[in-house]
C-alpha cells in the first residue's frame, strides 16, 4: 500500500538548492530534481508561516481558516493579539486519515500546537511555548515511551540559548539536527504509518540570520567573517538533505515522497521600510512622548531614516547579542521612537500596519473605534495608496522596491475573509543569482517570498517540471496518493505535471461531498499569558516583532 512521505524546509529556495545541487552537494534533492517532478511553489499571501503551514495541512485558504499572520487585530482596541492556530475548525490532513483508520507520525510541523487526539503521534513545532507545564506532544506520555537516551530530544526543535550572528547559534543548532536525526531514527524503525511530516526550520533561521553573507549584492558578502556565516547557513541544507536521503529510504520505493517550503527566501527591505513609507506618505502618524503630533512624527521618522539609511547602524544593532538587541528594542520603544502599535496614533492615522508590516487595514468609520476614513472615501484612499507605494524606486537596482499591492478582498473568501487585511504587499525579491557583478546594495535583508519548492518522487510521479502547484495543494495530493476523495471544501487541486496521465486514468481525482470542517466546540481557547510572552520572545528572535 502506497505511504506518503511530506517534508518541509521551512523558507527553503531554489535559489540556494540549485547551485548546490548542480555542484554535488544535496544528492538527495538532486536525485528528485532529476527522476521525480519538481518545481515552484506559491506560498499564501502575505507568505508568513502560520498562514502557510495552516494552508498545507488544511488546504483551504485564509478566508477559511482564518489565520492570516503571527497576530491578529482588535478593531476596538487596536492591539495585535498573538493567534493561536487550533482556533480554527479546520480538519487537517491527519485528522481525515484518522477517520479512515490511517495512521500519521507528525513531527515539528510549525503552529500545531496544542495537539489534539489522532491516530498517531505528534510532536508539535515552532509557535509552541517552551514553558513549565506546556503539553506540546500526542500522547502527552510521548517522552516516557521513548529509550531513556531519547527523552531529551522531546523538545522544541529550535535553538533556546543563542539566536544570533555567532558561533553558538551555528553550534546549538548543530545539535538540535544531530538529536533530530537520532528521533527520526529510532521513530521510522519502531513505528507504523501511513503518513509521516516532519519540517525542519533550520532553513528559515538561518537565512533570516546569515542571508545577507550570501548575497553577493550586500556589502556583508565580504565581511572577514562571510565564509564562515556563509557556509552554515548553506550546511543547514545539507543537513536537511542527508536526512532526506534516510528518510527515503526508510519510507520505501512505493512510498510518494514529497519535499516543499512554506515560501521561499530572499533579498528584500526591512519591515521597518512600510512604516516609514507611511509616515512620508502621511498615512500614520506617531503617538510619542513629545509634545504635538509633528514633533513625533519628525522623531519616529528620524529613527527610521536611520535605520534604513545607515547599513552601519543596522549592522551593529543585528551584530548584538540577544539581551542587548531587547534592551536597545525596549529603549527605543519607551521613546515612542519604534514603530509598534503603542506608538502609533490611531485616532490620527489612516492606515492600520501589522508589526511584520506587510498588512494593513484602512482606519475605516464604523468598522473601528476610531475610525477616522469615511467608508466613501475608502476606495480612492486605497488607489491613492496603491500608486504611493509602488512609486519608490530602488536607488541601486533602478527598480520598484514593492513588486505587488493587493486587495485582501481579491485574495480570501470564506467565513473569515471580512476579516482580511485591506492591504497586502509583496516586496520585490533583489537577490540575483545570475549576475556576476553586482551593484553593492545595502538596503536589503534576508526576507520571505512567494516562491517556495515543491519536489514529488515516487508511483505515477511524472519526469519533468511541475507548474502551477501552490500551498493548498499539498493536502489534496496527500489525501489523493492515499486513495481518498478530496472534501469539497478545499482549495487546492493537483497540480498540472505532478502524475502522469497513465497514472490518472487509472487513479481518477475523486472530489468528496463532505466538508472538512470541525464543529465549534473543538476550537481552542488561545494562549495563557505566560504562553503568550513566550511567543512573542520567539517572534521578536526572527525578526517578527
Amino acid at each position: 500500500m502506497t505511504k506518503v512521505l511530506l517534508v518541509g524546509l521551512d523558507g527553503a529556495t531554489w535559489d540556494i538548492i540549485k547551485p548546490l545541487a548542480a555542484s554535488g552537494r544535496l544528492p538527495n534533492l538532486a536525485y528528485l530534481m532529476r527522476r521525480g517532478a519538481s518545481g515552484p511553489l506559491r506560498s499564501t499571501i502575505p507568505p508568513v508561516t502560520p498562514a502557510a503551514w495552516t494552508t498545507v495541512f488544511t488546504g483551504k485558504n485564509p478566508g477559511k481558516h482564518g489565520i492570516y499572520d503571527f497576530q491578529e487585530l482588535n478593531p476596538q482596541t487596536y492591539e495585535f493579539a498573538t493567534v493561536r492556530t487550533d482556533q480554527h475548525h479546520e480538519k487537517t490532513i491527519w485528522q481525515l486519515l484518522t477517520e479512515h483508520g490511517q495512521r500519521s507520525v507528525i513531527l515539528d510541523v510549525p503552529f500545531t500546537y496544542p495537539p489534539r487526539p489522532f491516530n498517531g503521534l505528534m510532536l508539535t513545532g515552532y509557535g509552541t511555548p517552551r514553558t513549565p507545564g506546556t503539553v506540546f506532544t500526542f500522547p502527552r506520555d510521548l517522552r516516557q515511551r521513548l529509550p531513556a537516551e531519547l527523552q531529551q530530544e522531546i523538545r522544541v526543535a529550535l535553538p533556546r540559548h543563542s539566536f544570533d550572528r555567532s558561533p553558538r547559534f551555528i553550534e546549538e543548532w548543530a545539535r538540535v539536527m544531530d538529536g533530530r536525526q537520532r528521533l527520526l531514527d529510532y521513530l521510522l524503525k519502531t513505528e507504523a504509518w501511513d503518513f509521516f511530516m516532519v519540517v525542519f526550520s533550520i532553513t528559515d533561521n538561518m537565512a533570516h540570520v546569515f542571508w545577507t553573507y550570501v548575497d553577493p549584492a550586500h556589502p556583508n558578502f565580504q565581511a572577514p567573517q562571510a565564509e564562515m556565516y556563509r557556509n552554515a547557513l548553506l550546511e543547514a541544507y545539507q543537513q536537511c538533505d542527508r536526512l532526506l536521503g534516510e528518510l527515503m529510504e526508510a519510507a520505501g520505493p512505493n512510498a510518494l515522497s514529497l519535499v516543499i517550503s512554506d515560501h521561499g527566501f530572499g533579498s528584500v527591505r526591512p519591515r521597518q521600510y512600510l512604516f516609514r513609507r507611511l509616515l512620508q506618505g502621511g498615512y500614520v502618524t506617531p503617538q510619542s512622548t513629545m509634545p504635538g503630533p509633528q514633533a513625533g512624527r519628525r522623531l519616529m521618522k528620524l529613527a527610521l531614516e536611520a535605520y534604513l539609511r545607515l547599513p552601519i547602524l543596522r549592522e551593529w544593532a543585528k551584530n548584538l547579542r540577544p539581551k542587548g538587541r531587547n534592551l536597545v528594542k525596549r529603549s527605543l520603544n519607551k521613546a515612542g521612537m519604534m514603530p509598534t502599535e503603542g506608538n502609533i496614533d490611531f485616532s490620527g492615522s489612516q492606515l492600520i500596519p501589522t508589526n511584520f508590516g506587510l498588512r494593513m487595514w484602512v482606519n475605516e468609520q464604523g468598522r473601528f473605534g476610531r475610525g477616522i476614513v469615511p467608508p466613501e472615501r475608502k476606495e480612492t484612499l486605497l488607489e491613492e495608496l496603491e500608486a504611493f507605494l509602488l512609486s519608490d524606486v530602488d536607488p541601486i537596482k533602478k527598480t520598484p522596491v514593492i513588486r505587488a499591492v493587493y486587495r485582501g478582498q481579491d485574495l480570501y473568501h470564506g467565513p473569515y475573509a471580512e476579516n482580511c487585511p485591506d492591504v497586502i504587499i509583496e516586496y520585490e525579491n533583489m537577490f540575483n543569482l545570475y549576475d556576476p557583478a553586482p551593484p553593492t546594495n545595502p538596503h536589503v535583508e534576508g526576507g520571505h517570498t512567494l516562491e517556495g519548492i515543491l519536489l514529488a518522487y515516487g508511483p505515477g510521479v511524472r519526469t519533468g517540471e511541475v507548474t502551477g502547484g501552490q500551498l493548498h495543494d499539498i493536502a489534496p495530493i496527500v489525501l489523493h496518493a492515499l486513495g481518498h476523495e478530496i472534501p469539497p471544501d478545499m482549495d487546492g487541486e493537483i497540480p498540472h505535471g505532478l502524475f502522469t496521465e497513465s497514472y490518472l486514468a487509472q487513479n481518477p481525482v475523486r472530489m468528496g461531498t463532505e466538508a472538512a470542517h470541525l464543529p465549534d466546540t473543538e476550537v481552542g481557547d488561545g494562549y495563557t499569558e505566560e504562553e503568550d510572552s513566550e511567543i512573542r520572545e520567539q517572534l521578536r528572535q526572527l525578526g517578527y516583532l
